[in-house]
């Protein structure tokens, strides 16, 4: 009996699907890590879909592209580098700090309360710069505490601090001294759970018992409350995320450290601005020597001479901040609009709790059956695997109709949670 057309089609997509995964074993042997692995996957096969890449995407599934007023800005500090002096932000740096708090919808009231640092590496660098400063500041503490299925750099951090990493469950609350927590303040990174008021309460109270400032690791605010702009508005969106993820900590008065990334907000992948740390010192007496010790280590790491592109980012943040809360706001609209076609897509499927209002952000992170895999890549979809475990960028959805509903049938037929 003759293979009908659908069978061959079937078996040329699993034979496809085999192929590849071989080629990610290989690529697992040689070191490579399964984000670069998604990645260099997707990039050699020419009608791929890349679902693995940590970037917000458009629906031709490319990046977005770069923040227009960063570059802007950009340009003109590289030309005004043409005199070859050392410069810095260093005479901008409070109105930067407005800028920072206002974009962050900090309450003015508190902003005397606030230090703000630049930390050259973006986002990385600002978690980086807040374990340096907390270690400094409790020498008791022998390991960072994050929760299982988190950021994967926060492992890095602590074996270049010299300290452990220990993961918790999720929603978990730290209250050891001895372990200094780093808490994801917005959609969870890499599963886009959103932590729940009343966790965020408990932590809170349990850093109000502590010797030394939690952290907040800030890479997506107002991520969390991307389906509510349309009616809500931009402001009240951040507005939102401020009384979610940092009021509660502001209510204890006691120290917290706030590291955020410029990353995924303004769209500034390729351009890796500064990150910004926040430090939250209530106590007056104790603000200036706080002040004077992060400032000793961000010179250490070489922060005091800048990049241009930091350079420039300070100035647009302090010049030009409504036209990057603009771009902010179009990266929030490409999510909510992502977001809506999976909660609809995936109703009566096995992932369909993963769009309920417990997730948000650019990622989800199913259990996948076995040979999910094969299949997937036999569709030419490309997310991360990793421990049993499927990581979707869920803005990777295409434009078309058709497709949107074929990809999102193929992670509903292999995955689970």
């Amino acid at each position: 009996m003759s293979l009908s057309s659908q069978d061959r089609s079937e078996r040329s997509e699993m034979k496809f699907g085999e192929s590849v995964r071989k080629r990610a074993l290989s690529l697992t042997a040689e070191g490579r890590d399964a984000n670069q692995i998604a990645k260099i996957l997707c990039d050699t096969d020419a009608v791929g879909h890349n679902y693995g890449i940590g970037i917000v995407l458009d629906a031709d599934g490319r990046a977005m592209t770069s923040s227009e007023t960063i570059l802007k800005y950009t340009l003109e500090e590289i030309e005004d580098s043409r005199r070859g002096n050392y410069q810095s932000s260093t005479a901008i740096i409070d109105d930067l700090k407005t800028a920072v708090l206002k974009w962050q919808r900090i309450p003015e009231a508190l902003w005397g309360q606030f230090l703000l640092f630049l930390p050259s590496d973006a986002g990385t660098g600002a978690v980086k710069s807040a374990v340096d400063l907390a270690l400094r500041l409790n020498n008791k503490v022998i390991s960072i505490g994050v929760e299982e299925l988190g950021w994967p750099a926060y492992s890095a951090i602590a074996q270049s601090c010299r300290i452990g990493c220990q993961k918790f469950p999720t929603d978990c609350v730290i209250e050891s001294d001895e372990i200094l927590p780093i808490y994801q303040a917005g959609p969870m990174n890499t599963t886009g759970r959103v932590t729940a008021a009343s966790v965020l309460r408990e932590r809170a109270t349990a850093a109000a018992a502590r010797s030394c400032p939690v952290i907040l690791d800030r890479a997506y605010p107002g991520f969390e409350f991307s389906g509510r702009l349309e009616a809500k508005g931009y402001d009240a969106v951040m507005k939102m995320s401020y009384q979610r993820q940092i009021a509660p900590f502001v209510g204890t008065q006691t120290p917290f450290l706030i590291a955020i990334s410029p990353t995924k907000c303004f769209r500034s992948f390729a351009l890796r601005p500064a990150g910004m740390l926040l430090a939250y010192i209530p106590d007056e007496a104790t603000r200036g020597e706080i002040s004077t010790l992060a400032a000793v280590l961000m010179r250490a790491r070489g922060c005091s001479f800048e990049h241009p592109v930091t350079r420039a980012f300070a100035k647009a943040l302090v010049s030009d901040l409504p036209a990057l809360e603009r771009e902010h706001t179009q990266v929030l609209n490409r999510l909510a609009k992502t977001e809506g076609l999976w909660a609809s897509l995936t109703r009566n499927t096995p992932i369909e709790h993963l769009f309920s209002e417990s997730y948000s952000g650019l990622f989800r992170n199913p259990r996948c059956h076995q040979d999910s895999d094969i299949v997937l890549y036999g569709q030419h979809i490309y997310p991360v695997f990793t421990d049993g475990r499927c990581r979707i960028n869920v803005t990777g959805l295409p434009g078309a109709e058709e497709l949107q509903r074929e990809h999102i049938g193929v992670f509903a037929r292999t995955c689970f949670e």
